[in-house]
């Protein structure tokens, strides 16, 4: 009777099979032990909802003490692909631990220290998607950076040192590329309403008082639908970031009027005497509906 011996399996596969499980099992507890740290910086990490092996990552909430040190723990992080690190403490020698992080599409820097030094580091980015440079230190020179990111398609550079001519340059560059220079709303026509798609969401009527209103903070593109229920003309007044007045437009008694805004904007409302009557800060991320009311005498 003849026995038949099964042979032995190769040992070099055994022995690749053995490295590719270490490897595997030493990855998942390098991002464990990243996102704990990143938690324990006041950051926030969740999966995508279409694919759990994708990360969001931001600090703007509750992280704003981040600092350029604390970037390293999201270096360690595969997949990132949307980080916020508005209002935070970084500067331009953190962004050096975001080079290698080609799967990264949303990039928000808003209102940090962040100059040209710090933006080469993005160059690699090839995959970016949408970048948000308002209030930092860049400059002509940082755009000269971006030409690589074929898939840029939005870059905010509100208040920045940029020039007429480096957007320009970029533009001619990155033809799909939309730049955001700032939020000169007056360019953008104010048009009668007539009909909405969608009933807007009602905001709130703040009567003038002793309280200064608050200056406007950034927030996304909304359309705002101011309503004059007053029996007097109104004028129409944005409150910008840095508090000053900007006035866009007058309403006459019953008149509508379209404008163009961003969410937690601040729109003062006065008189023809410029004395103010009110004021209203958007809180919708949608079409908003602002009614200003009759005044008592």
């Amino acid at each position: 009777m003849y026995r038949y011996l099964t042979p032995a399996a190769p040992a070099i596969p055994i022995m690749l099979l053995v490295v590719v499980s270490f490897d595997s099992r030493l990855q998942a507890g390098q991002s464990a032990d990243a996102l704990a740290a990143i938690k324990k910086l006041g950051g926030s990490v969740r999966p995508l909802k279409d694919n759990g092996n994708e990360w969001e990552v931001e600090f703007h909430l509750q992280g704003r003490e981040l600092t350029d040190k604390g970037l390293t723990h999201v270096a360690a992080l595969n997949n990132v692909v949307s980080l916020n690190l508005r209002d935070t403490k970084i500067t331009s020698a953190g962004l050096v631990h975001l080079k290698n992080l080609t799967t990264l599409r949303l990039l928000h820097l808003e209102r940090t220290k962040v100059g040209d030094d710090g933006i080469e580091n993005l160059a690699g980015l090839v995959n970016l998607e949408y970048l948000n440079l308002y209030g930092t230190n860049v400059t002509d020179k940082s755009l000269e950076h971006l030409t690589r990111l074929k898939k840029l398609n939005r870059l905010y550079v509100w208040e920045t040192k940029v020039t007429d001519a480096g957007v320009a340059k970029l533009a001619k560059s990155l033809p799909e590329l939309r730049i955001v220079r700032g939020v000169d709303l007056a360019k953008l026509p104010a048009t009668t309403v007539k009909t909405a798609s969608k009933a807007p969401v009602l905001q709130k009527w703040i009567a003038a008082s002793d309280e200064k209103p608050p200056k406007s903070k950034l927030g996304v593109n909304i359309t705002v639908v101011f309503e004059n229920k007053a029996s007097i003309p109104v004028k129409l007044f944005w409150i910008s970031y840095g508090g000053e007045l900007k006035q866009y437009g007058e309403l006459a008694p019953g008149a509508m009027r379209r404008q163009n805004s961003y969410s937690q904007a601040t729109w003062l409302i006065t008189d023809g005497n410029d004395t103010p009557l009110g004021y209203f800060i958007t809180t919708a991320d949608q079409e908003a509906l602002a009614v200003i009311p009759n005044q008592k005498k």
